[in-house]
């Protein structure tokens, strides 16, 4: 175990007598005491539950005992503040003791005393460790502590850990259950603990290890931290109506790289670390993000930048960090940011907390380590700062625009059949695609709700074109207006699409739709 080699150096070297581990893991606290524990004279921990106890190892089983203080003897020390005053005089006394805290969140008492420990000479003279157990150590304690510490991240899993941990569940049901690598594989970013519990609770639900069970479960663990939301896409680029181009760009240039990953691999092919859509609202940037990872089967992580971004002091940049880790603990992944605007601008920073969000994406981006894949949107990529879309940190940057004829064809029947069944009746769906020009997909969805409630106030269960003429003409679309907002992209995407190619394609589909949209109104006008 890495983390634990890792403290045996770094205390061995006299860095600091204070250690924290980062870790939201309860199984890594005994995990560490079984292994460093006889490399120590005496074994103290403070846990939450427990207060103030003494460690025995007994041929690998801990044994707890109570520290007493005065007339605490029978409850034992639970007060932190005391039993933190009871371990300096054990300090002072004794050689070589471990002593262990156990903490969620901040307290005053502690950090006095853990900086004292740390710049005592008489602590470090006889070999006395500190080792703090904490899930996000930089909501609790100051830079200063975190400074002359010994910070030590403890990754959730590693596969020859979650393999193990498999293993002996699968022997303790006689060896009924069975399980695969997939199994190790998708439950990455599981703690042991979590690991444990999950596989488990398929076990009893479904009597095996149901590998879209434990999807699920993994899925609501990381749900929990409240920063990132984990999505399970339901429906691939068969709920997306049209954008044939877009489709075949990305099939093209990235679902292909990860279908056939050993030729791509043999040719130094990576697969793109970041993909930025831009368009107007409205266009399907969101839909096609999901059903790119749907696609790609892999997680869709949708980064809250409401939950993200905070009031008090330090807490935005500390949000983002922990976001940060636990994408790149579920990677491979795709990581969705709707309107990453709001973090990459190009305008100045009036705020120290924007400049660092700012620096602190914008190396993550470009950090040839990270394994996730960065999936960003925005209405305004004239506002983006030129470092942070420049390529190897985004790789493709993708123009959504209005769907043409065809696409608003098909996602009417997206949303009659795929999405939601709609009875029709009569429906003429081509000429309610052709009266749409310029509509976004989000409109067009909206307009088939709305025919349908036509009906429904009609009393009957099907649609039909009636229903749609009146939802037509409770529409207000300014259409001349939408043709200036398909200009002004067309020429941001001149600017920033960075496949010549694709631009092409792009450009002819619009001019001619403008030029048939001109041709259209002037034979309306006759």
């Amino acid at each position: 175990m890495d983390w634990i080699e890792e403290f045996r150096v770094k205390r061995r070297s006299q860095f600091s007598t204070v250690t924290i581990f980062q870790t939201r893991d309860p199984k890594r606290l005994p995990q560490f005491i079984k292994s460093v524990g006889n490399e120590f004279n005496e074994i103290y921990c403070y846990l939450l539950l427990r207060g103030l106890i003494r460690v025995k190892l007994t041929k690998g089983a801990m044994l707890y005992e109570k520290v007493s203080a005065g007339s605490l003897l029978s409850s034992g020390v639970r007060n932190i503040e005391t039993a933190l005053e009871q371990m300096d005089e054990i300090f002072g006394r004794s050689e070589r003791v471990l002593f262990i805290i156990q903490t969620h969140g901040k307290n005053d008492a502690l950090l006095q005393a853990l900086k004292a420990w740390i710049f005592d000479e008489d602590v470090y003279f006889r070999n006395h460790s500190i080792c703090v157990f904490a899930e996000n150590p930089e909501l609790i304690f100051d830079n200063e502590t975190l400074k002359y510490s010994t910070l030590i991240k403890i990754t959730p899993s590693t596969e020859e850990e979650r393999r193990a941990v498999l293993r002996e569940i699968a022997s303790s049901f006689g060896n009924k259950i069975g399980f695969d690598e997939k199994i190790v594989k998708i439950t990455s970013g599981l703690t042991l603990h979590e690991l444990e519990s999950v596989a488990l609770e398929s076990i009893y639900r479904y009597r095996k290890l149901d590998e879209r069970a434990l999807i699920g479960y993994k899925y609501e663990v990381i749900k929990k931290a409240g920063i990132i939301d984990v999505e399970n896409p339901e429906f691939g680029f068969e709920a997306v109506g049209g954008y044939e181009i877009v489709k075949e760009f990305i099939r093209d240039n990235l679902i292909k790289i990860f279908t056939e990953y050993e030729i791509a691999e043999k040719l130094g092919i990576r697969p793109p670390r970041g993909i930025l859509l831009f368009g107007p609202p409205g266009t399907g940037k969101t839909l096609i993000a999901r059903a790119m990872a749907k696609e790609l089967g892999l997680p869709f992580l949708r980064l809250k930048t409401e939950f993200i971004v905070s009031k008090w002091y330090g807490e935005t940049e500390k949000n983002l960090a922990i976001a940060i880790e636990v994408a790149e603990e579920m990677a491979p992944c795709i990581v969705f940011i709707d309107e990453i605007d709001r973090f990459g601008k190009r305008e100045g920073y009036e705020h120290d907390t924007t400049r660092r969000v700012f620096s602190m994406l914008l190396e993550w981006l470009g950090d040839n380590r990270r394994k996730s894949i960065i999936l960003g949107t925005t209405n305004k990529p004239q506002n983006l700062d030129e470092a942070f879309i420049r390529v190897g940190r985004f790789d493709y940057l993708i123009p959504i625009l209005f769907p043409d004829e065809n696409a608003r064809t098909q996602i009417i029947r997206v949303h009659t059949e795929v999405v939601r069944q709609v009875p029709l009746k009569n429906v003429n769906i081509s000429e309610i695609a052709r009266r749409t020009e310029f509509f976004t997909g989000g409109e067009i969805e909206e307009l088939v709700l709305r025919a349908a409630r036509n009906a429904l106030k009609k009393g009957r269960d099907y649609v039909s074109q009636e229903d749609f003429e009146e939802a037509l003409s409770s529409f207000s679309v300014n259409l001349k207006e939408r043709e200036k907002i398909v200009l002004e992209y067309l020429s941001l995407a001149e600017i920033y699409c960075n496949d010549l190619k694709f631009f092409t394609k792009l450009s002819k589909s619009m001019g001619s739709r403008i030029e048939a949209f001109y041709k259209s109104i002037s034979n309306e006008g006759k």
